[in-house]
């Protein structure tokens, strides 16, 4: 029980370095009991800063066009440049326009995760159960977020599942198992080893967490985001009866409910954002990371990543959802979702609307498709002021677009558009305008299939793990 846990970061996780071993830590935590190991996976797992980790996946989504002022000065910057490349889904993305390196951190961060969550689960399985059930609850909680971060892992640097055999050789992320650090040098599971994994955890997490002391609150893990995660791994897979039992399940216990038409208007003020921790839809949140992608993405005057036109354009006038402040600000050019000083909640939020969604898109796939536009409406039906949103769709194919637009709609910003593009096998196009006043741009284009659509490792682990396999990515199409 005494097991010294370092909080360390796992930046040399999957690589091979013989120095990381002569790492020295001065600050150590030796949790005794299981109440430090509950503040532990809540300040090491849950809480803890990522930076400017994930940014990538809004920039390469087409969530994100780009904005240049319409007028150039001396003290007029072009803030885009660090995320250029990943913007136009580069061969690789990690180096600038200048040739400067900008290395994807989310690697080492989830894989820190995953170990931290290897080391807690071992020590934690020590203890006797107890009457409260905390040891329940902590085994629900890091199974859950040990899913999780393989599956942002696998969703980011892995193959997407096309199919059952395709799956069973498809390049998937190394699996770490270990509860110590170990310089060793780490190969990739198949696509359906990691797959097989995350439902595995996920599954055992859904049964300690309902035997386990309920905390009732969208700060640790619960049963509402592990059932999330399942209904996204059973779609991602094409298990759509899985699906759609998830979701029943999920929808029936929760407590949480759609963000109503009244609470959608209140967010016209600027200090009360969507995404905040007493709106009833959010299910679960973490990480600390910086609000908004690039640098000063506020200022006027600069260059910067902004709402992309088509993604405007998808909304009706009366949508709340397109309102000043609700999503972006008047101008169109500042996100309005976060707010890290006022929403009171992190940075990556999972809400109840998905599950909806979720349940639609397996009902759709199914051809079941009247069910899907049934909870399509659900949501849709209180994101227009008046309260009379209702699609008519006449067939699978006119589902399946309206799920698509208004999935899209309603998670825009959320990091879950980039995942469904790939899987869904999207094409799609990224206007660049050129820093200068002619309006004059150029368009990348990411085909549908693209091998892009896998992310290239780190620059520092493509440097050290010479047995690891590289994704085979292509040079960007451009007009």
């Amino acid at each position: 029980m005494k097991q010294i846990v370092y909080i360390i970061s796992l930046y040399f996780m999957c690589i091979s370095c013989s120095d990381f071993l002569d790492y020295k830590d001065n600050d150590k935590v030796i949790p005794d009991e299981l109440d430090q190991y509950s503040e532990l996976v809540l300040g090491e797992l849950i809480q803890q800063s990522m930076g400017a980790s994930c940014y990538n996946l809004w920039i390469m989504s087409d969530d994100f066009g780009t904005f240049v002022p319409s007028w150039i000065g001396d003290r007029t910057v072009d803030t885009r440049e660090s995320y250029q490349n990943w913007y136009g889904w580069a061969k690789e993305s990690q180096i600038t326009p200048k040739g400067d390196e900008k290395i994807d951190p989310a690697w080492e961060h989830f894989y820190h995760k995953v170990l931290m969550c290897n080391i807690i689960e071992a020590d934690v399985n020590k203890f006797a159960d107890d009457a409260e059930g905390v040891k329940h609850r902590l085994l629900g909680e890091v199974q859950a977020l040990r899913a999780m971060s393989y599956w942002y892992l696998l969703n980011m640097y892995g193959e997407p599942y096309r199919g059952e055999e395709q799956a069973r050789t498809a390049m998937g992320v190394p699996i770490n198992k270990e509860t110590s650090i170990k310089d060793e040098l780490y190969e990739r599971a198949t696509l359906r080893e990691v797959y097989g994994l995350i439902e595995e955890n996920l599954k055992s997490a859904l049964q300690h967490l309902e035997q386990g002391e309920q905390k009732n609150t969208i700060f640790r893990p619960n049963k509402d985001v592990v059932r999330l995660f399942l209904s996204r791994i059973y779609l991602e897979q094409k298990r759509y009866d899985d699906v759609i039992t998830v979701c029943n399940d999920a929808l029936k216990e929760t407590m949480r409910t759609i963000i109503p038409v009244s609470e959608m208007l209140t967010y016209q003020d600027s200090q009360k954002p969507m995404l905040n921790k007493d709106n009833n839809s959010m299910i679960f949140s973490w990480f600390n990371r910086d609000g908004y992608p690039g640098s000063s993405v506020s200022d006027y005057s600069s260059g910067r990543y902004c709402p992309a036109e088509d993604l405007v354009a998808l909304f009706v006038s009366n949508d709340i959802r397109k309102y000043p402040n609700v999503s972006w600000d008047g101008n169109k050019h500042n996100i309005r979702k976060y707010g890290a000083s006022t929403s009171g909640c992190g940075d990556m939020n999972y809400r109840v609307e998905e599950i909806y969604f979720n349940r639609a898109e397996a009902y759709i796939e199914k051809g079941e498709w009247k069910l899907g536009m049934k909870d399509i409406n659900e949501v849709y039906s209180k994101r227009l002021e008046d309260g009379s949103g209702h699609l008519e769709a006449t067939n699978v194919d006119d589902a399946r677009t309206y799920l698509r637009n208004e999935k899209r709609k309603e998670f825009c910003f959320e990091d879950i558009r980039w995942f469904d593009i790939r899987r869904w096998g999207l094409v799609i196009e990224h206007k660049f305008y050129n820093f200068s006043m002619d309006g004059t741009y150029f368009t990348y284009i990411l085909e549908a299939e693209s091998p892009n659509y896998v992310l290239p490792l780190p620059l520092d682990i493509q440097r050290r793990n010479y047995k690891i396999e590289q994704p085979k990515r292509v040079e960007i199409q451009t007009k």
